[in-house]
């Protein structure tokens, strides 16, 4: 049966970081004066990589403190928080304020599909939750929402900022508030460095403080894991509030001062094959990537330069959603001719709450897999599942890396031993203390031992561990478990439908006293009536016959139609709510037996 934990956390306390905020700074300093030559990080704006900004070490420090010196007006351990887009501004000023004793926290800058003035208001209730001394954002952002923050909010005119200020050009009516003095939280760590967020693919976005020893025994134990070095390099275009693109594509290469090259997610959408080519020309040894970003790119060899060569890549590591072994296989079968390997494509478990990697596969290595029909608690539906359209084979988000611990809980509280599906929960010397507010730190999300309770399900075998989905996102259909990742996984494979571009979700039935299940899918190419009602045929007739369980709704949508949130995933939520509007408006019989949905005259998010 295997063990019920997974991992160590009983190390001593000569293997655990006490590295204080001011002794953590003095060693990046440090770092950078070794490298005070050496380009260190590289950014593209707008694209235009005539226009490159290269930082050496010295750069970086010197530049850094001057800019967070001409904006910033916080006190020692102040939090301030950035509302920026991708810019050089942003990551100077971001660790200009951290070298300087402040506290950073980076906001979620909009993708072009969010309604600005929803976004807006939005960011006023995320931030009224923090204590801060200082919002740091755009002039037009600083006008709109000065008067509902309690504290001050300065203009920071990036290069060109005009550019990203068209769609906040909108009178937002916000109720002002009065500024109050900023009084530090005596319940803050002495040894805290910044803020990340967490949660903002399925709701208001949660805030995680990251002290001195969380970063180091993370950055020390995931180097250490993948044997990075200075002689390595770092590719990304993941935006730097999510922990993915700061801690492993930022902190990582500048811990151990290696170079990384980061662009914006939406200049790599236009481009996809500028990853590649970054990747070719400075020869960047890692890339995390999300797993919709290897289907996307499977997607895109045209648009790759097929003289690149990748051959020198150590890994591209699959993180932040399920790994999908179909996803590694059409990556590698596309791109096999410019030195794509099996061996090349590893997987990681990682979140905010843990400051980033709690699990990493072996480099050099093809990761493990485990025959899904095999797992104990896998429901009687996906034992009927057609193998030709379906993984048949769940993919090994790798073992613990030094430190940390992982175990799978029953509903019923029980731990789970191998191959037994069950809630992920995890521990270790990264790990969080609480979501952190006004009001303090909260706890709830911890068990009275001590470990997090991260909402995702899996399983374990021979101690790597298997992560299948989110548990709030289960389908139950006549007492039945379907996995939404499945219905997607097979809407996906019809010509027509945008590849990754299909949500499947719940709907209370109270004529059935259960949930039914709805599927949302964007067409690729022009939008027609005929072209959606062919559509949406095909998937009524797949769902069913491949998973053995009926299909209530399905709607067929042009392009960009989907919701995804700030961190550039799909959100269900905001696409379910917009699904439900959608009813609405139509004035749509839910009740109805058989019925159907199909959107045949719509409009795309701006």
């Amino acid at each position: 049966m295997g063990s019920a934990v997974f991992g160590d956390i009983a190390r001593s306390k000569s293997q655990l970081s006490t590295t204080t905020s001011k002794e953590f700074r003095t060693s990046i300093r440090r770092r950078l004066e070794n490298a005070s030559d050496r380009v260190l990080l590289r950014i593209l704006v707008a694209g235009r990589e005539s226009e490159l900004v290269e930082l050496t070490g010295s750069d970086l420090c010197a530049k850094s403190i001057e800019l967070a010196d001409r904006y910033c007006e916080a006190p020692d351990s102040g939090v301030v928080l950035l509302l920026l887009p991708h810019s050089p501004e942003l990551f100077l000023l971001y660790f200009g304020l951290l070298l300087t004793g402040r506290l950073p926290a980076i906001l979620a800058w909009p993708t072009n599909r969010v309604d600005p003035e929803k976004y807006q208001r939005n960011i006023l209730h995320q931030i009224e939750s923090l204590p801060a001394a200082q919002l740091l954002t755009l002039p037009r952002l600083a006008k709109n929402l000065g008067p509902g923050v309690p504290y001050k909010v300065t203009a920071c005119p990036i290069a060109e900022f005009e550019r990203f200020e068209a769609s906040f050009a909108i009178d937002l009516d916000v109720p002002q508030v009065e500024k109050q003095t900023y009084s530090a939280d005596p319940h803050m760590p002495q040894d805290a460095l910044f803020l990340q967020f967490s949660g903002g693919t399925t709701g208001n976005q949660k805030c995680v403080v990251v002290t001195a020893p969380m970063l180091v025994n993370q950055l020390n134990r995931l180097s250490d894991t993948l044997h990075f070095n200075r002689e390595d390099g770092v590719a990304s275009w993941l935006p730097l509030y999510h922990d993915m693109g700061l801690i492993a594509c930022f902190w990582l290469p500048l811990w151990t001062e290696a170079a990384s090259i980061q662009f914006a997610a939406t200049e790599w959408l236009l481009d996809p094959g500028m990853l590649f080519h970054f990747m070719s020309k400075y020869l960047a040894t890692f890339c995390w990537l999300p797993n919709f970003a290897f289907t996307y790119l499977a997607g895109q060899k045209k648009r790759v330069d097929p003289d690149v060569d990748l051959s020198h890549v150590r890994a591209f590591i699959n993180c932040s959603e399920p790994v999908r072994d179909r996803s590694f296989r059409a990556f590698i079968d596309t791109f096999s001719e410019i030195g794509v390997r099996p061996d090349q494509c590893q997987a990681s478990y990682a979140m905010a709450e843990n400051t980033f990697a709690v699990t990493q596969t072996p480099l050099g290595a093809v990761p493990s897999t485990y025959e899904r029909l095999a797992v104990e608690g896998i429901s009687f539906v996906e034992k009927q599942a057609s193998h030709k359209l379906l993984d048949d084979h769940y993919v090994s988000s790798g073992s613990t890396l030094d430190g940390m611990a992982f175990r799978i809980r029953r509903a019923d509280g029980q731990l789970c031993g191998d191959a037994i599906l069950g809630g992920i929960e995890i521990c270790g010397e990264s790990l969080f203390c609480g979501y952190w507010n006004k009001q303090g730190f909260h706890r709830q999300a911890l068990t009275s031992d001590g470990w997090y309770a991260t909402g995702d399900y899996g399983f374990s075998h021979r101690g790597d561990l298997y992560v299948i989905g989110r548990t709030k996102d289960i389908i139950i259909i006549g007492g039945v478990n379907v996995f939404p990742e499945d219905v997607e996984a097979l809407a996906n494979t019809i010509e027509g439908i945008y590849p990754g571009r299909v949500v499947a979700f719940g709907l209370d039935d109270e004529a059935r006293g259960t949930e039914s299940l709805a599927v949302v899918a964007e067409m690729r190419g022009e939008f027609t009536s005929a072209a959606a009602s062919e559509l949406e045929l095909q998937i009524r007739r797949l769902i069913p016959s491949a998973l053995g369980i009926p299909l209530r709704h399905v709607l067929i949508t042009p392009e960009r139609w989907i919701l995804k949130s700030t961190a550039g995933k799909i959100s269900r939520r905001e696409t379910r709510l917009r699904f439900l509007q959608e009813l609405s408006r139509t004035e749509y019989d839910s009740t109805t037996s058989d019925s159907s949905t199909s959107l045949m005259q719509g409009q795309p998010n701006a």
